[in-house]
């Protein structure tokens, strides 16, 4: 298992892991990049990833922080692994909220950006659909408001209805 996050937020948890007295697993491998000027194919085998082996790569919380061409650098390489998987978040465009809530999100990001963690993409869930089956993804699942709602929070349906965040996985197939 490998455990890939940006140097500073890394070098963090392994510093509270220690403060806690906490020793991790054998089997975790600990593997800094920063996204937007690495690539994760170069950082996973330094780190003794085998990418001729199918994995999984859980991917939450990393993808609004990053631009559209790091990210889809990323999504190349998830799908250049043999039978890969992986799972990522990401929100719409502001354009597709409704004006009552488009406020909201604005004042959210706002405040993302100041604790200096702006938002740097969006995706129409119909974009991001394409190109993942453009790289090669075939089983394709995207969990939107409502059914974060249903299927994490334990609701019947969300409270704000209509674009927000989504949790996606999609399947890799090898030819």
């Amino acid at each position: 298992m490998f455990e890939v996050d940006h140097p500073v937020t890394q070098a963090w948890k392994l510093r509270r892991l220690e403060e806690l007295g906490y020793v991790a697993p054998a089997s975790l491998t600990f593997a800094s990049i920063d996204f937007e000027s690495q690539e994760l194919g170069n950082c996973l085998q330094d780190a003794g990833f085998e990418p001729d082996r199918s994995a999984f790569f859980l991917w939450l919380g990393v993808v609004p922080y990053l631009r559209s061409v790091a990210i889809m650098a990323t999504l190349r390489y998830i799908a250049s692994v043999p039978e890969s998987e992986v799972v990522f978040d990401y929100s719409e465009p502001l354009e597709n909220y409704p004006p009552e809530r488009r406020a909201e999100m604005v004042a959210l990001g706002k405040r993302a950006s100041e604790r200096g963690e702006p938002w740097l993409s969006h995706f129409d869930p119909n974009d991001i659909a394409c190109k993942l089956k453009g790289l090669g993804f075939e089983d394709l699942e995207d969990v939107d408001l409502d059914g974060i709602a249903v299927r994490y929070l334990g609701g019947g349906t969300a409270k704000s209805p209509g674009a927000g965040p989504h949790v996606i996985r999609a399947r890799h197939i090898s030819d």
